[in-house]
């Protein structure tokens, strides 16, 4: 979706939200208009961020999505991914999990670790990185068993932008999730937050947490023929909005 009026907040179309961690401690969610929150849980094989519980918990509460992350370290991938997997063992099934992907450690490395916590909890992670770290995946399987969440800020937003992605993200051909600012301004928050655009409905959010099916399985459940229904009643908007919205979301614009 390419204008505030397709994105039918708390429908088919799209969700607003924010990531937060340590560095955000006593944030107040009730007093924000989104629709998730993903929090850091776990880095290396050695820290647990003290505000994660409270703020999945106020999430639960309100009745909002919300995942959880592991900043990946520098140690052992399989060593990590228990470190994440032991501390969050009541979140799986129920959250996203993610892979926060920043530093050098390599597609391999992300591959061990993505392997350790789908065989051990049935679940796919996504995968965090800044739009230009896609290419990297270009010959792993990552692309096609793992949603992606890139990180990338063409402009100094403050509030929610215009929602079409402007990056390419070759292999993955869409992104779940985009993190487009760092200094999102929100009303009864006194600080900047990470925002982010959800490509998905609340229904797709909980396939992403309990699926044990691909990412792009989980998008191309939904028929071609319920798709055309939404197009009908005005979920994608016309013209070009409508064909760069239904294109983000994965779907043939041809075939709909």
């Amino acid at each position: 979706p390419a204008t505030n009026d397709v994105q039918n907040r708390g429908g088919v179309n799209m969700m607003r939200g924010i990531d937060v961690s340590n560095w955000q401690a006593g944030i107040d969610l009730r007093s924000l208009d989104i629709d998730f929150v993903i929090c850091k849980a776990t880095e290396g094989d050695y820290f647990v961020d003290s505000e994660c519980d409270k703020v999945l918990q106020d999430a639960i509460e309100l009745g909002l999505c919300w995942g959880f992350y592991h900043f990946a370290g520098g140690t052992d991938a399989v060593a990590e991914a228990n470190w994440f997997i032991e501390n969050c063992k009541n979140y799986f099934g129920h959250g996203i999990p993610v892979l926060d992907y920043e530093n050098d450690n390599g597609v391999e490395w992300c591959e061990k670790w993505i392997k350790e916590v789908h065989s051990r909890t049935g679940v796919w992670p996504i995968i965090y990185m800044s739009a230009s770290r896609c290419s990297e995946f270009a010959a792993s399987w990552i692309p096609e068993k793992c949603g992606l969440w890139i990180a990338g800020y063409p402009m100094g937003y403050t509030y929610w932008p215009d929602s079409k992605i402007p990056y390419n993200i070759s292999p993955w051909t869409f992104a779940a999730i985009w993190q487009f600012t760092s200094n999102l301004q929100l009303t009864q928050y006194n600080g900047a937050l990470d925002g982010d655009y959800a490509y998905m409905s609340v229904d797709g959010w909980n396939r992403y947490a309990t699926s044990d099916g691909t990412a792009s399985d989980i998008v191309k459940k939904k028929a071609t023929s319920q798709t055309v229904r939404e197009v009908f009643e005005g979920k994608y908007g016309d013209g070009e909005t409508r064909k760069d919205a239904i294109e983000n979301f994965g779907y043939d614009y041809n075939e709909v």
